[in-house]
């Protein structure tokens, strides 16, 4: 649906359906007033008039039809400039022709535009005033078209609206017509002093009017017809089968009235019978529809209470999970915020910028800071002396999160004391995988550490008094060593001279064992007694990373 007429026929790519109408439209307009011209220009009875004694459609209304059709197909062309005026200048031709008809049948004088291509010997033999002429109601009809079409092209909105009236208008007084073209009732479609509307005429007028108003249906009567409203949709049903009614009974009252099947009185009691019968059928037909409709309605009420008591129980079921959900959230978030309280060791929640946002009070017992205080600082803040162990590490926040697992740190504390703190940092991830925050568990390592130093010491002094009694043990060894090579000469002379010689053997060897006994005691004071000490020395270290 189109929010003005003249968007929907001066568009630049015709819309379906509604377009197609009114090209369909104007080559009826085009066929059935050539027709027309053929009848005047070949004297044929039956193009003029449709049945002999019917009307004839004059030569300017048939003029006033071909120029309205050819309007109506420019109108289909792609928007220019020209397309605009030329249908402007027929639209204007259109108005003058039937306003300049008007003024003839209103002051009953001839501007000699009636008989101007043909002339009306049907009427001149009827001895009618002005044989060729119009009738006052075409004219009317062919000035409110010319200026409705006239006002579709303009931006206006109050020309959209009058123009759309107009054009009911149109429609209602060639309905009327044919109306009384059906039912003979000549008072329908002629005025005395001012001619008849032809039968072929009044259809032309009918098309027209309506297929143009049908293009705006927000406008006018046919608003009526066009929403998707409960009474839109019934008057639509009741006025096509009014309109059917209408054109049953008619079609039936002229062909009864065209063969004298019965007379003027019975054909009007069987006329009012038949529309009696037919309003019934049309209000039976109406309660019925209404009725399905009531029926539809209250089943899709008793649906939807239906909808509405099992939303209210899936409601109420997941309201009860939500609520054992939220209770053991309660549960483990109090659980979590004791175990968090009063931890033994210090732990902290900290953002991804290393910001403190939630400290316990072991961190700050063992800091030294008050909570407030440590929730306006950051970790960088309280470092240590770390750089000068790690210079190649950047700040304490990449220190401790680029570091999976524990890792020992030196920190500051509120007295400007360094204690040493063990941190243990996980990573708490969102569903996508991304870090949120960071948990950091911080504990106390100092005493050890100074234990670790004052061990190392201990281990220096037991290495120096092992090199004083190795060197003492080879000082020993040489004292020793050398009365044991005097006796080992002295062995040797009482060998030449041959003097108890088994006895000195014995001697001897017992030298000589004396001798490796000693150098054996010597090197095992030297090797042993220092890799014992180092093992034992490194059995007391465990395996942290230190940085």
């Amino acid at each position: 649906m189109q929010n003005a007429i003249s968007t929907s026929l001066y568009s630049p790519a015709p819309l379906p359906g509604k377009l197609r109408s009114i090209t369909l439209t104007g080559f009826i307009s085009i066929t059935i007033g050539s027709l027309v011209l053929t009848g005047w220009i070949f004297h044929i009875a039956i193009l003029q008039a449709v049945l002999p004694k019917f009307v004839s459609m004059k030569v300017n209304t048939a003029i006033e039809f071909i120029l309205v059709g050819f309007a109506l197909l420019v109108t289909q062309f792609k928007i220019r400039k020209s397309h605009l005026i030329i249908a402007r200048i027929l639209y204007l031709t259109v108005i003058v022709i039937g306003f300049a008809s008007l003024i003839e049948s209103i002051f009953q004088f001839n501007l000699d535009i009636d008989e101007l291509f043909f002339a009306d010997t049907a009427a001149v033999n009827q001895h009618l005033s002005y044989p060729g002429r119009m009738s006052l109601i075409t004219a009317v009809c062919f000035i409110l078209l010319g200026c409705s079409f006239w006002g579709f092209t303009t931006k206006s909105n109050i020309n959209h609206i009058i123009s759309q009236y107009c054009l009911n208008f149109v429609t209602a007084i060639s309905a009327v017509a044919i109306i009384g073209y059906l039912y003979g009732l000549s008072s329908f479609y002629s005025i005395s002093y001012a001619g008849s509307i032809p039968i072929h005429t009044a259809f032309l007028l009918f098309l027209i009017s309506l297929t143009a108003s049908w293009l705006q249906p927000s406008i006018g009567i046919n608003e009526l017809f066009a929403g998707k409203l409960v009474g839109n949709v019934m008057a639509k049903r009741v006025l096509i089968i009014a309109v059917f009614i209408i054109l049953f009974f008619g079609i039936l009252s002229l062909i009864g009235r065209h063969f004298k099947l019965f007379s003027f009185k019975n054909g009007m009691s069987l006329l009012i019978i038949g529309f009696i019968c037919a309003g019934f059928v049309m209000v039976w037909n109406m309660a019925r529809w209404m009725n399905k409709l009531d029926t539809g309605r209250r089943d899709a009420e008793t649906e939807v209470a239906l909808m509405n008591d099992q939303l209210e129980l899936r409601v109420k079921q997941r309201s009860d999970k939500l609520t054992i959900l939220m209770a053991k959230y309660r549960e483990t978030e109090a659980k979590f915020k004791a175990a968090f309280e009063h931890s033994a060791i210090g732990t902290a929640l900290v953002t991804l910028k290393g910001k403190w946002f939630q400290v316990n009070r072991s961190l700050c017992d063992m800091m030294g800071y008050k909570e407030q205080e440590l929730l306006t600082m950051s970790i960088d803040s309280i470092y240590g002396d770390n750089r000068m162990v790690n210079p190649h590490q950047e700040n304490e926040l990449s220190a401790i999160f680029s570091n999976p697992g524990k890792i020992e740190r030196r920190y500051k504390c509120k007295d400007k004391s360094i204690v040493w703190i063990s941190v243990n940092t996980a990573a708490v991830n969102n569903k996508k995988g991304g870090a949120i925050y960071f948990v950091s568990q911080f504990e106390d390592i100092t005493n050890r550490k100074n234990a670790e130093i004052n061990l190392k010491a201990a281990y220096k002094d037991i290495e120096n008094h092992v090199k004083t009694i190795q060197g003492l043990a080879w000082k020993q060894s040489h004292m020793i060593r050398r009365p044991l090579a005097n006796l080992q000469g002295l062995t040797g002379l009482l060998k030449d001279d041959n003097l108890d010689s088994e006895v000195l053997v014995h001697i001897e060897k017992e030298l000589i064992a004396l001798d490796k006994i000693i150098i054996e005691m010597a090197e095992d004071a030297r090797c042993k007694g220092i890799k014992k000490i180092v093992a034992k020395k490194r059995s007391f270290k465990k395996p942290v990373k230190i940085t």
